[in-house]
C-alpha cells in the first residue's frame, strides 16, 4: 500500500496541468516566455484565467499527495510525509514531459497544506509579503525555499515532515539557479513590468 501511495502520489504530480491549459488555448508554454510549464508562466504567456486555473490544479495535485497516504497508509508517518514529496517530484521531474517539469512551487505549496497545513499558511503568508516589496516571484520563491525547513521546525513539526519540508525547499532552490542568476544580473522581470522575454 505504501508503494501504491507513492506511486499515485508521483504521477499526480506529474500530470503537466500547465502544458495541457496551454494546449487547449493552442499555445505551448514550453516555447514561450520563460518555457517553464508552471503558473507564472502560463499566467504570463495566457493571462491571468489560465495562470490561475494552473495555480489551483497544481496546488490540488500537491495537496493529493498526504490525502492519499493518509486514507491507504493511515497512522505510516514517515510514509505519509514520503507521499507529500513525491507529487513535488512528478511535477518537477514529469515522465509525461521527458522528465522534465516545473519548479514545484505551487506543487509544495499544495503538499504543505495537505501535510502540515500550518506551516503552509504561514509560508504562503511569508511568499505574499515578499512578492508585495519586490514584485520578483521568482525572489520570493527562493527566500521561503531557504526559510521552509526552518519554519516547520520551529513550529514543531513532526521530523519527516521537517525533513520533507527541507527537500521541498532544495528541489525548488535548485531549479531557481537560473532565477537567481538573473536576479543578480537586474534582469529577472517585476510583475508590473513590460514583457521583454523573447520565446525561448
Amino acid at each position: 500500500m505504501l508503494f501504491l501511495a507513492l506511486l499515485l502520489s508521483f504521477f499526480i504530480g506529474a500530470i503537466p496541468f500547465g502544458v495541457l491549459i496551454g494546449r487547449m488555448r493552442g499555445i505551448d508554454v514550453r516555447s514561450v516566455g520563460s518555457g517553464n510549464i508552471g503558473a507564472t508562466n502560463v499566467w504570463r504567456a495566457l493571462g491571468p484565467k489560465a495562470g490561475t486555473a494552473a495555480f489551483v490544479l497544481d496546488v490540488l495535485k500537491g495537496v493529493a499527495g498526504p490525502v492519499l497516504g493518509r486514507l491507504l497508509i493511515p497512522g505510516h508517518e514517515i510514509g505519509i510525509a514520503a507521499c507529500a514529496i513525491a507529487p513535488v517530484l512528478g511535477h518537477t521531474f514529469s515522465p509525461f514531459l521527458g522528465f522534465k517539469g516545473g519548479k514545484g512551487i505551487s506543487t509544495s505549496l499544495g503538499a504543505l497544506f495537505g501535510l502540515i497545513p500550518l506551516v503552509g499558511i504561514v509560508i504562503f503568508s511569508i511568499w505574499g509579503v515578499i512578492l508585495f516589496f519586490s514584485r520578483i516571484i521568482s525572489l520570493a520563491s527562493v527566500i521561503v525555499c531557504v526559510m521552509l525547513p526552518f519554519l516547520a521546525y520551529f513550529m514543531g513539526a513532526p521530523g519527516p515532515s521537517v525533513a520533507v519540508a527541507g527537500l521541498m525547499g532544495l528541489v525548488a532552490f535548485l531549479k531557481h539557479v537560473p532565477n537567481m542568476k538573473r536576479i543578480a544580473a537586474g534582469t529577472e522581470p517585476k510583475i508590473g513590468a513590460k514583457k521583454t522575454q523573447t520565446p525561448v
